[in-house]
C-alpha cells in the first residue's frame, strides 16, 4: 500500500482526545544546565497532563529531510536531526525548563570540569529487544570519531569514554567545555553497538536496523519520494506512555489550504498574516519564545571588494531592516542585531554596535572607499551580486535599497544544491539565507565562524581570519562561570558587530499553528531544542510523564 495512502486511512481515525493544556509562550527564568538534580520522573514531564486515551495520530507539515538514520539525514536544516530524535534517544534532553536528565539519570562533574561520570538508566530496550548498555554508550563516541553525526555536536572536544560500571559511564575533555550538557551529550544521540559494530559505511546503511534506536517512536514508513513520515509508539518507552499512536509528517504543497481542508492539524509559518488568518478559523497558535531564527547576508570575504570591512558596514548603513522586516513578515519586526545573537536571548549584548538606517552615513563611506556616483547616480565600479536558493522578497527589498545610495545589486537566483555547492567552495559576492538555532548556547558563534557547524548553510568550511574573534570564541567555550562566560560572550559580539562577516537582516519568530481539540501539549523548548532549533517537534511532548 503506498504511503499516501495508508496516511489517508489512518488520518480519518483521529479521536478529539481531551489533553490538558499547559502551554506558555514565555521564556522561564534561566535554568542550570548542570542540574542533575531532578528526579526521573521530572524529567520527562511535559507541560500537560497525560491524555487518559492515547490519541490515534497526528499530522504535522513540513518537507523532505532525507532517511533518518544518525548518519544519513539531511543537515540542510533541522527537520531531520527533529525525525532522528523520534528514534534515536541521547544522554540529556530538554524541555520547557531547560537540560534534563533522559538515558543518563543523573550526572557528576569533578572539580576541574574536565570528568564528567553519567549514571545511566536502567531496564532500558533497544527496539529489537535488546538491553541498552554502558557499553553502547562508549562505543557511540568512539564511532562518530570515524564517522561523524550529521548534524552539531563537537565530538573534538572528547578525549575518551570509558565504562566506570555495569550503569555508568565518563567522559574526559579535552579541556573544559561550558556547553558540553547541552550541546554534546544533549545532541549526539546513542546507537546501539550489536547493530553498528558491523557497519563500515554508515552512510549508505539501509537495513531496518539502522533505524533501531531506543527512543519513544519507530519508524512505520517513509516515502523518500514525496517525503513523508509515518511513526509509531514505542509502548515499552522507559520514559512513560507515549500519547500519541502515530505522527506523521506530510508534504502540503499548501500548508495553510492542508489546514483549512483539515489534512493535517499542525504546521508552521514566518508570516504574521498567516497567523491572524488562522487564528479567525479558530486554531491556536504559539510563538516562538525566544525568536531563535534570522534571515541573513553572509559575505565571501575573500572577495576582492568585500573584503573591506568598510563597505560591508556600508551596505549595513544602506538597508532600512526594520522596513524589510515588517513589510515581509508582518508584527512587531526584530531588526538583526549585528552581533547575530537575537535581542531576546539571554547573551544578548545590549550595548553592541547596530547600524541603524542612514544612507548619509552609507554614501560617505562608499565615497571614502573610492565608488564615486557617474552621471546616472550609479556606482559604477561597484558591481555586485547577491545569490539565492529561492524565490527571495528579501533581495528584491535588497535591490531597491542600495539603489538609492548608487549600488548596482544583480540577483542569482540558484537551485539548492547548486547553492550549498556555491557556499561551500566560496563561488558567491553575498548570499541570502535563513538560519534557525540562534536561540541555544552561543557556542555556536564558535562553530559557525571557525568553520565546525555540520548545518550546510550555517558553515563554509572556512575560518573567520581575525585573531581577536578566535581568542574569545576558544576562551567563552571554557568558561563555566555563567557571569565570566556572558562578558566574554559580550565581546564576541562586538567583535562581530564591527567587522560583519555577516549581517542579520532581522530576527523572525517561527509561528506554530495547531487544533487545540487533536493535541493540546505543545510548548516552547528553554534555549530551543538540542542547539537550538525553536520549533515544537520536542518528544517531550508526547509522552506520559507520570512515570
Amino acid at each position: 500500500m503506498l504511503f499516501h495512502t495508508k496516511i489517508s486511512t489512518f488520518a480519518s481515525l483521529i479521536c478529539l482526545a481531551a489533553v490538558v493544556a499547559g502551554c506558555s509562550g514565555s521564556q522561564p527564568p534561566a535554568s542550570s544546565a548542570g542540574d542533575a538534580s531532578k528526579s526521573p520522573a521530572d524529567a520527562a514531564k511535559s507541560v500537560n497532563a497525560a491524555a487518559s486515551v492515547q490519541i490515534p495520530s497526528l499530522r504535522l507539515a513540513w518537507g523532505n529531510s532525507g532517511y533518518p538514520s544518525p548518519f544519513a539525514f539531511s543537515a540542510s536544516g533541522p527537520a531531520g536531526f527533529l525525525r532522528n530524535s523520534f528514534l534515536f534517544d541521547t544522554l540529556t534532553w530538554k524541555d520547557e525548563k531547560g537540560v534534563i536528565p533522559w538515558l543518563a539519570k543523573s550526572w557528576k562533574v569533578s572539580d576541574d570540569g574536565l570528568t564528567y561520570t553519567f549514571e545511566l538508566e536502567q531496564g532500558v530496550k533497544w527496539h529489537d529487544g535488546q538491553p541498552f548498555t554502558a557499553d553502547d554508550v562508549v562505543f557511540s563516541f568512539d564511532y562518530y570519531k570515524k564517522f561523524p553525526f550529521m548534524w552539531t555536536g563537537d565530538i573534538s572536544q572528547i578525549a575518551s569514554v570509558s565504562k566506570t560500571g555495569d550503569s555508568t559511564v565518563a567522559f574526559k575533555l579535552n579541556s573544559k567545555y561550558a556547553p558540553f550538557l547541552s550541546d554534546l551529550v544533549g545532541i549526539v544521540p546513542i546507537i546501539p553497538k550489536h547493530v553498528w559494530e558491523k557497519v563500515d559505511k554508515p552512510v549508505e546503511f539501509r537495513d531496518a536496523s539502522a533505524l533501531v534506536g531506543t527512543g519513544p517512536y519507530t519508524l512505520k514508513e517513509y516515502d523518500s519520494k514525496s517525503g513523508q513520515y509515518l511513526y509509531q509508539a514505542n509502548d515499552s518507552y522507559f520514559k512513560g506512555k507515549v500519547k500519541v499512536k502515530e505522527v506523521a509528517y506530510l508534504n502540503p504543497a499548501n500548508k495553510l489550504l492542508a489546514l483549512q481542508k483539515d489534512e493535517i492539524d499542525a504546521s508552521y509559518s514566518l508570516s504574521y498574516a498567516d497567523v491572524e488568518k488562522m487564528t479567525k478559523e479558530g486554531l491556536d497558535v504559539i510563538k516562538s519564545a525566544p525568536t531563535g531564527s534570522a534571515l541573513r547576508v553572509t559575505f565571501n570575504l575573500e572577495h576582492p571588494q568585500l573584503k573591506d570591512k568598510k563597505l560591508r558596514q556600508a551596505i549595513a548603513y544602506a538597508l532600512d531592516r526594520s522596513e524589510m522586516a515588517r513589510k515581509l513578515t508582518g508584527g512587531e519586526p526584530i531588526v538583526g542585531n549585528a552581533g547575530i545573537i537575537p535581542p531576546d536571548s539571554p547573551w544578548y549584548n545590549p550595548k553592541v554596535k547596530n547600524y541603524a538606517y542612514d544612507t548619509a552615513k552609507a554614501e560617505q563611506l562608499l565615497d571614502e572607499l573610492g565608488y564615486k556616483k557617474n552621471a546616472e547616480g550609479v556606482r559604477a565600479d561597484l558591481k555586485l551580486n547577491v545569490m539565492v536558493s529561492s524565490t527571495s522578497p528579501e533581495a528584491q527589498v535588497m535591490q531597491e535599497m542600495l539603489k538609492k545610495v548608487g549600488v548596482a545589486l544583480n540577483l542569482q537566483q540558484v537551485d539548492a544544491a547548486t547553492f550549498s555547492t556555491a557556499m561551500g567552495e566560496n563561488k558567491y559576492d553575498m548570499a541570502i539565507t535563513g538560519h534557525i538555532g540562534l536561540s541555544g548556547d552561543p557556542d555556536f558563534l564558535r562553530l559557525w565562524f571557525l568553520g565546525k557547524a555540520n548545518n550546510t548553510l550555517a558553515a563554509r568550511g572556512k575560518t573567520f581570519d581575525n585573531a581577536e574573534f578566535q581568542k574569545l570564541a576558544e576562551s567563552q567555550k571554557a568558561e563555566l562561570d555563567p557571569t565570566k562566560r556572558k562578558a566574554i560572550v559580550d565581546e564576541l559580539q562586538n567583535v562581530l558587530a564591527e567587522e560583519l562577516p555577516t549581517l542579520v537582516l532581522y530576527h523572525r519568530p517561527f509561528y506554530f499553528m495547531y487544533k487545540k481539540n487533536v493535541f493540546d501539549g505543545w510548548f516552547n523548548t528553554y534555549d530551543g531544542i538540542a542547539d537550538g532549533i525553536p520549533l515544537w517537534d520536542n518528544k517531550v511532548a508526547f509522552i506520559d510523564g507520570g512515570k
